[in-house]
């Protein structure tokens, strides 16, 4: 009988926890995680540790290695979250590796190891991390009723913020794995999983991408409403960031129903309260400290713990970092005006016929100190929230209102910015949305990916890009295959499960 690999006991044991310290997490101590139900669960410091355990898993600079196996130090580029989210980052246009180094294959959607396939590094990085965060969720969801030592609505908090991981994992999942919910919501999704792994557990099929959302909007709704503006830390997932998660949702969903485009605005609108936009200062200030003010979620990297040459900064500082090797399209570089103070940012290293690729870097991404490459993890930020309102507000018709939305973020970033004329119209308004996305957030999560499969377009490379290529928006290519391991230990999921 098989069992899926993410629901074996063992996950149950790789479950790892530190005390939170002042700013966020020390080695997990036992280190191997080795942990037993009631010592995670008896009291709300186990629980609290049990918790800050899932974060760990996110921000790990080791997290999997090649193939799953820790003591494999070939895949320097599976480290958490961030290495997820450079992934879809460099499948874009804007953003692409130019040495012929890590990252050159994804960069280029080679069918290969490094690549979406099910027998590749990057399918089972992005598969096991979001799994783990759910299934440890699930066991805060299950055994916090019981702990000693917190009040009603502690508890409440608790399994509210684990929820809020499980459908951000979830989100994740069903993005990943499938098209956007608009093209296909009966389309197979990923398994589903409300319990935490024990031995008698078995696995589930790929759930169809409705029941897969229906479950997350339940989850955030459920922590919108239970979650407080209070938290430990920055990494910690409190309402506002439980309200961007949910606002990201819904403008997922109300591409299929535009009754959605309200919820999108409302949440984005709640979350960002508190965070102003960064100044232009700020901006240029290398990306790499949490106490930015605008910064709504992320994982600080103190420098004992330095992800060194593992982490973005190590590939895209062009000065401090290791590898060095990202660079920036002429074409996106030339799509900020010379005003622009983002423009600034951009170094022009000339033109190369022998490499011109390697034309633009940028130093929007900084290590934060001289000794190491060390730099916080960004996750979410208020600028985003702003966009998600502009776009909702245009697609709502409301074209007005959302043109002062986007100016909050034009007029601040260009001071000769000419603010936008409602006769643009829809449409026009909506792509220079989606471009003051590129333009605002490149870098930082595969936002240009993401919108591209939202609005089913196709990937048309341009420019200098070094790997020129059409994508068609039904290309199979979007989508990620799952890894060969989960289909060899899942009895519910076959080879004709596969995405193509």
């Amino acid at each position: 009988m098989k069992l899926s690999r993410i629901i074996l006991p063992a996950i149950l044991a790789l479950l790892v926890f530190s005390a939170c310290k002042k700013d966020f997490l020390n080695t997990p101590s036992p280190e191997d995680g080795n942990l037993t139900d009631n010592i995670i669960f008896s009291s709300k410091a186990g629980a609290e540790s049990a918790m800050t355990g899932i974060y760990w898993i996110f921000r790990s600079e080791n997290y999997n290695g090649y193939g799953g196996d820790p003591n494999n130090s070939g895949n320097l580029t599976c480290r958490g979250l961030q290495t997820t989210m450079f992934f879809f980052e460099v499948r874009g246009n804007d953003v692409f590796e130019a040495l012929r180094s890590w990252w050159r294959w994804e960069t280029a959607w080679e069918e290969n190891a490094n690549g979406r396939i099910q027998n590749g590094s990057r399918t089972r990085q992005i598969w096991d991390m979001f799994y783990k965060a759910i299934n440890n969720a699930n066991a805060i969801i299950k055994y916090t009723p019981a702990i000693t030592g917190a009040s009603d609505a502690e508890k409440a908090a608790l399994i509210a913020e684990a929820k809020a991981i499980r459908a951000y994992s979830y989100f994740w999942l069903a993005r990943s794995y499938q098209y956007t919910y608009a093209k296909n919501p009966n389309a197979r999704g990923v398994p589903l999983y409300t319990e935490p792994a024990s031995k008698d557990s078995k696995g589930n099929p790929r759930a169809p991408l409705k029941d897969v959302y229906q479950l997350i909007l339940s989850d955030l709704e459920e922590a919108t409403t239970k979650l407080t503006d209070e938290r430990s830390g920055k990494f910690r997932i409190n309402r506002n960031v439980a309200q961007g998660i949910l606002a990201e949702v819904y403008q997922e969903l109300a591409m299929a129903d535009g009754t959605l485009w309200q919820k999108a605005i409302d949440n984005a609108k709640a979350a960002r309260n508190g965070f102003p936009l960064m100044t232009n200062t700020s901006y240029a200030a290398g990306f790499n400290d949490l106490g930015n003010a605008e910064w709504m979620w992320g994982f600080p990297v103190p420098e004992d713990q330095s992800l060194t040459y593992y982490s973005q900064y190590s590939f895209m500082d062009l000065s401090g970092g290791y590898y060095r090797n990202i660079y920036y399209n002429a074409d996106f570089v030339g799509k900020y005006s010379a005003t622009d103070t983002r423009r600034a940012l951009f170094t022009d290293f000339g033109d190369n016929p022998a490499a011109p690729a390697r034309k633009w870097g940028s130093r929007k991404y900084r290590s934060r100190l001289t000794t190491s490459i060390t730099g916080d993890i960004l996750v979410m930020r208020a600028a985003e929230m702003y966009l998600i309102e502009a776009e909702g507000l245009a697609q709502q018709g409301k074209l007005q209102e959302a043109i002062d939305v986007l100016f909050a973020i034009q007029g601040l970033r260009d001071p000769s910015a000419v603010k936008p004329q409602a006769s643009i119209g829809k449409d026009n308004l909506i792509n220079l949305i989606l471009l003051e996305r590129r333009k605002e957030m490149y870098g930082e999560a595969g936002v240009y990916y993401f919108d591209l499969k939202r609005y089913q377009r196709d990937l048309v490379r341009t420019g200098n890009h070094p790997y020129i290529l059409n994508v068609p928006a039904a290309d199979p290519r979007w989508l990620v295959q799952i890894p060969l391991s989960e289909i060899d230990a899942n009895d519910k999921i076959n080879p004709e499960d596969q995405n193509p």
